[in-house]
């Protein structure tokens, strides 16, 4: 029998490291918590930390800018109505420096021709030059000049008829006529036919119509002499009277079929051989069927209109100035103006003010003034009326507008004004800090009940899940704008009400979610090892079910904000805004009632919103990444 080896011999074994000492090593790593390393992966995502960013600047002006801004928004301020955003340091670039570009602008060259003004606009104001060019209209306009006076038949058993006011003639006057009729008319398929009349009353109560031409369908200069003796040709017998009453004009032809014929008259012009521009014919005579449209506005009763009979009259192709043109609308509503009756009253307040120094007796060149702050910068004349005691000054004088609105210095507006001169930079924020805390208190709830009703649903299941997802389909199943509305009418349009619209089913998304989250997780073997364990139904819930859910419910949650938001401009767009307090919702609803005419409001108000909602995306999608369970401890 052979011997066997000793496995325990000393040969077999030998010691390594016999000068080193062994013992723990401490961690490289400092330890963390949950909430610790959620916190440091949300960090590392760059566009969420920019959308936290964002938020939180626009919660920071939502609270600022009503304290900081003295804008007052109960004072309509209306020299100041939709004027467009204005930003420093953008002067003369023609973008948010607070002018606009307008096209097409009827200008005013007849009151004062060496200075032509845009109508409706302050001349002061107009930035450069003006881009001016001659349009044609057929309306009449007190700017505009020339044009054809149009005389049309409308019916096929009468003639048309245009006539002057009557005029008192006498025999012995030799008058003479001189018309021009335009050949603008010679494609017509029906060619007018036409003659000159005089619709001639006597004293005695006779009526006649004389013709003076015959009809005629050429067209060009008509010139006749001496009417007065064909009158007195025509004159009915037994007719002694030397003077008579005559209505002059023209008589065209109806056709029984086909287009109205339609006859265009350049000028007509009366007067006596022996006086030129005799007074009496200038009130009858035209130059231009501008001015005969214009005479029928006329409030002045001296003035002779042209009637018509059996047809209508209007004005073609009349020259009407227009032009193209920067317009500055912040020196047009707080610049300065010339106004011409200032009275002694308001001088009186700036003198007690100690603003201007100025005496009513000695006049204009005492005048003085003592300090910056007085909107009544200079003074050109003074008109004094009645007597005595009874004497009233006026002043003709220089006001700066901004003074006198208050202001210590013109307004900027970042965002332009609204409908009545506010300041629409303080009505958005001041709107964002009422929407923003509405969404928050509106989420908070919402997500508190909702992780409640939805944990409780999952955890349970069975008839306890059954009964309360019968409950919440019943009350989810009534449309939310009805339900909105309803509430709204019933309990008024206010900061509570609305609050509490937003949370009757506002919370039924948030326990879906945690249902369903729960049902994922509930059976996971962790969740039956702590059971086995003896942890209680709290801690099930809360410790171990929870955060692993809690990812996806912080996204939703973080999201119900601008939800609100957009819940609270929908439900304002129907009228049942916030009542009493500015929100953002209101000023977006209230500015597309302009939206063609003062974009910037909507713009401006749709930015903000949209730029909520990106950001509180963002900031959710990096939420729910950095509270993932599954991603603790990942560096990348």
């Amino acid at each position: 029998m052979s011997k066997q080896p000793n496995p325990s011999s000393n040969q077999d074994f030998q010691f390594v490291q016999l000068d080193k000492s062994i013992h723990d090593v401490k961690f490289n790593t400092k330890p963390t918590t949950f909430f610790g390393d959620a916190i440091k992966r949300f960090l590392k995502n760059k566009s969420s930390v920019a959308a936290g960013v964002i938020i939180g600047i626009l919660t920071l002006l939502a609270v600022t800018v009503p304290v900081f801004n003295t804008s007052s928004l109960d004072r309509p301020l209306s020299e100041a109505r939709f004027l467009p955003p204005k930003w420093p340091g953008f002067e003369g670039t023609g973008f948010m420096d607070g002018t606009t570009f307008n096209r097409n602008i009827i200008i005013d060259t007849i009151t004062d021709p060496n200075n032509p003004t845009p109508v409706g606009f302050v001349l002061d104001a107009v930035v450069g030059e003006i881009n001016m060019y001659d349009t044609y209209s057929n309306f009449p306009s007190p700017y505009a000049s020339g044009g054809y006076l149009v005389l049309r038949s409308d019916t096929r058993s009468n003639d048309g008829y245009l006539y002057s006011a009557p005029l008192n003639v006498n025999f012995n006057q030799a008058i003479e006529l001189s018309t021009f009729l335009s050949d603008i008319n010679n494609d017509q398929a029906i060619q007018p036919n036409y003659r000159l009349i005089a619709y001639v009353e006597y004293d005695l109560g006779v009526q006649t119509l004389v013709p003076l031409t015959n009809f005629s369908t050429e067209y060009g200069q008509i010139a006749l002499e001496n009417i007065s003796t064909t009158i007195l040709e025509e004159r009915p017998d037994g007719v002694l009277n030397t003077s008579f009453r005559s209505r002059f004009g023209f008589q065209l032809e109806t056709t029984l079929s086909g287009a109205y014929p339609t006859l265009y008259i350049d000028n007509f012009v009366m007067n006596r051989e022996d006086v030129t521009n005799d007074e009496l014919f200038v009130t009858v005579n035209f130059d231009s069927g501008n001015e005969v449209m214009l005479r029928d506005n006329a409030q002045n009763a001296s003035v002779i209109r042209w009637s018509v009979n059996h047809g209508a009259k209007s004005v073609f192709q009349s020259v009407l100035p227009r032009g193209d043109f920067r317009y500055d609308n912040y020196q047009s509503a707080f610049g300065e103006v010339i106004r011409e009756d200032v009275g002694k009253s308001v001088l009186d307040g700036y003198i007690a003010q100690g603003w201007i120094r100025y005496d009513f007796e000695v006049g204009v060149s005492s005048f003085e003034l003592l300090s910056d702050l007085s909107p009544l910068r200079e003074v050109y004349s003074q008109k004094t009326v009645g007597f005595g005691s009874a004497r009233a000054f006026t002043v003709r004088a220089l006001i700066s507008i901004y003074r006198e609105k208050g202001f210590a210095e013109p307004p900027i507006y970042l965002f332009g004004t609204d409908v009545n001169g506010n300041d629409f930079f303080k009505i958005v924020f001041s709107g964002l800090g009422t929407s923003l805390l509405l969404g928050f208190l509106a989420a908070l709830i919402n997500v508190t009940v909702g992780m409640i009703w939805g944990s409780l649903s999952g955890y349970y299941g069975g008839w306890i899940d059954i009964a309360m997802e019968r409950f919440t389909e019943i009350l989810g199943g009534v449309p939310w704008i009805i339900l909105m509305t309803l509430i709204i009418l019933l309990l008024g349009s206010n900061f509570v009400t609305f609050l509490f619209a937003l949370t009757l089913t506002g919370w039924i998304g948030t326990a879906s979610l945690t249902r369903s989250q729960f049902y994922r997780y509930k059976r996971r073997e962790y969740i039956l090892a702590s059971r086995t364990l003896g942890a209680k139904d709290g801690r099930l819930i809360f410790r171990h079910i929870l955060p692993n859910a809690i990812g996806p419910i912080v996204t939703s949650s973080v999201l119900i904000i601008p939800g609100v938001i957009f819940a609270e401009a929908s439900i304002s767009y129907l009228g049942l805004g916030l009542q009493g307090l500015p929100s953002l919702g209101v000023a977006l609803s209230r500015s597309q009632a302009y939206l063609q005419t003062s974009p910037h409001l909507t713009l401006f108000s749709g930015l903000i919103i949209s730029l909520l909602l990106i950001s509180f995306n963002l900031f959710g999608n990096g939420l729910r990444d950095a509270f993932n369970p599954s991603l603790k401890g990942v560096s990348e």
